[in-house]
This record gives C-alpha cells, structure tokens and sequence, in this order.
C-alpha cells in the first residue's frame, strides 16, 4: 500500500510556483487596499512620521493610520507642521538629496539631475518652510538691485569665488552687487551698450524701439545682465540651474531681477516657440555641440524670426587650438541653421536666425539638423524632450521680422497675430485688457490700507490666462511670472507676443523656485481648476506659503465654497496677518459665485513659534 503522506508535503516546483503567485496576489491586494489612502496631492514630512502622520486622499481630505476614515473636504487639519530648519531653501522638484535616496537614473552629462523631477506622493512635504536664522524682510527695489541682507540668502561662496569678476562683495550685513559678471567685469550696463553698437542701433539702445523687448539670458549667473536690461524697457528671464554655483538664481530673486530656475538638459524649456527677440551665453559654459546641436537648435525654437543670438566666450575670439576648433565646429552647425554673423567685436559675436523658410528649402537633401516634421507642435513644451530639428516658420509667419508684433510698449495692448491660434479675436482681447484694468483698481484699493511704497515688487499669477492682470500692473514698478497651467498651456504664446514673461506649469507639482520668492501672488480660479483636476488644496496652499515672501499678500478670486474653505487655512498658515473678503464687482469674466480674498503673511521664525 503506497504512503501518500509523505508525498503530500514533499514540495514541488509546481506546488511552489501556486503558493509564490497566490502569496503575490495577496499581497498586491493588501497594497491596493492600503495604497488608496495616499492620494497624488499628499505630501509627507520626514519630521512628522509617527501614528498620526496624515495622508490626504484626494482634495482636502485626510486619513489617519489609526482610523482610516475620511474626513469632508470642508473640514481642516487642527495644524501644519513646521518643517525643519534644515529645509528652510526646500525646492521639493529639484532636490538631489530625493535623488538619491529615490535612486532615479539620471544622466549626469546631459544634466537631467537639474531637471524637475517630482517627489512620489509618500515622500511629499505637507509642512511649512521656516525662513532662516536672522531672516529680514527684503530690502525694497530699487535699492535691492544693488544690494541685499546677508542673513536672508546667508552662502557667501560666490562672493569669493567671483571675486576678481564683480558679482557680488560681502559687505557687513549686507551682499552687495557691482554689476559684473564672468565676462563684463567693467558693468553689465556698458556691456549692453556696446551690444547696441555692435548691431548699429539708434542711439545706442538695445530696445531698438522697441523691437526688442524679450530676452533669454542662459547661465545668467545674479542675473546682472537682466537688472540693467530693465532700464532699456527690455525684460529678460534670466535663466539658471540649481549647479555648484546653487544660490545665484536665489540672489537674483532677492534683488527683485525676474529670473528662474532651469536648465538645457533633455526636455524644452517651458516657453513657447518664438518668444524672444534675443538670446544671451555669456561664458554659460554650455556644449552647444553635443547630441548634434540639440541645445542651440531648442533655442533656435524660442527665437522670433530674425532673432539674434549673443555669444559672449572664448569659443567666439580665442586662436588657441581647442578653442578654434570649437569655433569652427559652432560656424559649420550655424551655417546648416541658416544662421548668419550679424556683428563680430572683440570677444562677442553675435548671429541672426533667419526671417523665412527659404534658406531651409535650398538645403542639399540629407543635411542635418533636419526639419521638425509636420506633426511637431513647437508650442507644446511641458515635460517634452528636446527634439534635433529645425522648427520651421507657418505659412503665416513666413517672412515676418518678430513674429510681425508691434513695437513695446503697444505690444502689451494690441492684439497680437498668434490670437487666432487659440480662438480669441481682437475684441476678445481688448475686453479681457479692460476687465483686468478695472479688477486691479479694484484689488489695490482693497490693498491700499497694508501696503507700503515699494513693498510689493515680485508677483506672480497662478493662472495667467491671456496675460491681462501683469499688463493691468505695468504702470507699477513691479515684474510678473506669469503662469499658464498645462491644461491652458496653448495661451502662454499670448502672454510672450504682449512683451510679458512666464512659464507652464502643473499646480499639482510644486513650481520650481525657492521659498519666499514673491511679494504678491495672485490666484484667478486656480483652486477652482485644481480641484477639476483631482489635485489637494492644502497641497496648493502649502506650496504658496513656500514661495511667497513674509509680509506678502495672496489674491484669491475663486467660488464662495472655496474661499470659505481656505478662509480656515489662514491661521494654520500663518496668513492672519491681515486679511479682506469682498464680492467683486461684476463683468465679463466673473460668475455669480465669484468672491475675493486677500490676505498678508507673517513674519514668523521657529523660536517665535515654539514660544507661542
């Protein structure tokens, strides 16, 4: 009689394959069930890790690992953490330390680890930012063009490390900045009239009557080139990565220069085709020929018809052999661009992309770069790769300087050609100017009570639309980051053609900036959209008080229903200050449930904190 027993246990690859598939299956549902506690807005802080550590699901709701039970959107937490000091310059996207930790493959050589990259919902922040030891209100432009408290931005390594180039010069409790940098030690403002010689402008001036208005600056270092641009009605963004030489965007912030952080790595830079009317490397130490001229050919993109590109480095003037041979290499890569040498001085060149196709369709077949295909959109720029091809001019645009603008300043108010691209006419245009006119009337008499002179200088708008509330601000001494959501981001061509700047974003991910960047921040249906999209508020929330300055303001104009309900968010996050609420007047963009919130932000530090 056979014995089965011992056959019954006798492990099988067979029986084994069965209990490692069911052992799986299980598991994967126990991480399906509690997986669906952490929603994609939720942030976590590596301070507050224990039982009651919150994860939201969803916007505004919350869980708690003891009591998985979801709480109404309507109801807020009792608190927000402080996060720990060692966060005080916290960019959640751009942190290498997550890099690292998260194991991400990045290449190096072609600068991926500066591109933004997001932290998974488990590893996100819901904590606020502390400012750092000593931290001072900014001084106020325009005398912070020239000079800033130490403790705010407390790294003096540039200091030292430029010193022969007139960067910046600690003084006291103070930086202070001459005005050089790598390549104009003398002054960026004599630097940019010889440009203006170079190219033979009236009267020396770089605006060229205003033909010239918006400007790239890559590996902008304190971004000095742009704050003298400004004088010549000429706005620049000024342009940077998060590299060794990590705070010069932060100082360019504190100085009120508009600036930001990014990189030419592998994906296009978040600006529309055709948004500048010149580009500037000044020693930007940028490989310009690698991966078959990539990079130049991202900003032969964002270039206008007959725009200029100002090259200010060795490459350009020294006979040594290296640099020749780079030189030449550079020359061969324009010349198959249609580029040509517009001027030549001393160690600048500078080079002019062409007005039409023409040049493109002479080409020998086979010639590379080649032209982008058809299906390529020039526009579509969020998390899209660079791409080795030449973006050629539509019918309309062909054989149009500038894209066929107005000069600045009746660029920022006449409608511009690209208006039919998106489906708004002129009158569409003119009212939407008008209406954004009347609303900042409206938004400074409500400020007027708290605001000082000068006190408000960098502003952003979250949801920018066609451009309408920076141009309402133009006769106020203040610079604009405009920002077009993705789900939007076809207008953001609009925003350039006006002479205004800005960038597309997802206000589900944090923007890429340091904290306490801006003095004024202006939200029109944001949270409206955000909650469209399945996206936290409290997220959203949080991720404004990382970037607004203290003592600066929030403009929230949104439905009823939300602004009561970040209305109890104020004190959790220190906005209480000050604070207003009104229903604005009526016009052709409100609804009926529109209402405005305006608050202030304290100025707080950890100590303060604890010792309340």
């Amino acid at each position: 009689m056979k014995h089965f027993r011992t056959e019954r246990v006798r492990p099988t690859p067979k029986l084994f394959t069965y209990v490692l598939v069911g052992f799986i299956a299980l598991l994967g549902l126990t991480c399906l069930y509690y997986g669906s506690s952490f929603a994609p807005g939720s942030r976590k802080s590596d301070e507050f890790d224990g039982s009651n550590h919150r994860v939201r699901t969803g916007i505004g709701s919350v869980r708690n690992r003891d009591s998985v039970l979801a709480v109404s959107r309507f109801e807020v937490p009792k608190s927000v953490p402080i996060c720990d000091s060692r966060h005080s310059e916290l960019i959640p996207c751009l942190d290498r330390n997550l890099h690292y930790q998260l194991k991400l493959k990045l290449n190096l050589t072609l600068m991926e680890h500066y591109e933004h990259h997001c932290p998974p919902p488990e590893r996100r922040f819901n904590c606020l930012v502390p400012p750092p030891v000593g931290y001072k209100i900014p001084l106020r432009w325009p005398v912070s063009r020239d000079e800033v408290w130490k403790a705010n931005i407390p790294h003096t390594h540039l200091a030292q490390e430029k010193s022969d180039q007139n960067w910046m010069v600690v003084n006291g409790d103070k930086i202070n900045f001459p005005g050089g940098g790598t390549h104009f030690h003398n002054g960026a403002d004599k630097y940019i009239v010889s440009l203006a010689q170079m190219l033979k402008f009236p009267g020396d001036k770089l605006n060229n009557g205003g033909s010239i208005r918006n400007v790239l600056d890559v590996g902008c270092g304190v971004a000095s080139f742009g704050a003298y641009l400004l004088s010549h009605d000429i706005i620049a963004m000024s342009l940077a990565p998060n590299d060794v030489h990590q705070n010069q965007i932060q100082f360019a912030l504190e100085r009120g220069i508009p600036s930001t952080l990014g990189v030419l790595g592998t994906k296009r830079l978040p600006y529309p085709s055709r948004s500048f009317e010149l580009a500037h490397c000044s020693r930007c130490r940028i490989d310009w020929l690698q991966r078959d001229g990539i990079l130049l050919l991202e900003l032969d993109r964002l270039l206008r018809p007959g725009g200029y590109f100002v090259y200010s480095s060795p490459e350009a003037y020294a006979h040594d052999p290296e640099n020749r041979k780079i030189g030449n290499a550079m020359h061969d890569l324009f010349k198959r661009m249609c580029w040509k040498v517009v001027a030549k001085r001393d160690q600048s060149v500078i080079w002019g992309k062409p007005i039409s196709n023409s040049c493109y369709l002479k080409r020998d077949q086979g010639v590379l770069p080649p032209l982008c295909p058809s299906g390529d959109d020039p526009d579509a720029t969020w998390n899209v790769s660079m791409k080795a091809c030449i973006s050629p001019y539509s019918v309309r645009m062909h054989k149009e300087r500038w894209s066929g603008l107005v000069p600045w300043p009746r660029r920022l108010t006449a409608p511009p050609p690209r208006l039919e691209e998106i489906g708004v006419t002129p009158e569409q245009f003119r009212e939407d100017t008008e209406t954004w006119r009347l609303r900042v009337i409206e938004y400074w008499k409500l400020l007027k009570p708290m605001m000082q002179k000068n006190s408000i200088r960098n502003v952003m708008d979250m949801s920018s639309n066609l451009g309408g509330f920076a141009a309402a601000l133009n006769d106020k001494d203040v610079w604009v980051m405009n920002v077009m959501p993705v789900q939007s981001s076809p207008r953001m061509k609009i925003i350039y053609d006006r002479g205004l700047i800005g960038a597309t974003h997802d206000w589900c991910e944090a923007f890429d900036t340091y904290p306490r960047t801006f003095d004024l921040i202006h939200a029109w249906n944001t949270f409206t959209e955000t909650q469209t999209r399945g996206c936290s508020f409290e997220d959203l929330l949080i991720e404004m008080d990382r970037i607004l300055r203290p003592e600066g303001f929030v403009i929230i104009r949104d439905t009823t229903d939300n602004i009561s309900y970040i209305k109890k968010y104020l004190t959790l996050l220190k906005w209480d200050k000050w604070s207003t609420e009104t229903t604005p007047k009526g016009d052709s963009l409100s609804t009926k449930d529109d209402r405005v919130l305006i608050a202030r932000k304290k100025l707080w530090s950890v100590p303060t904190i604890s010792a309340s």
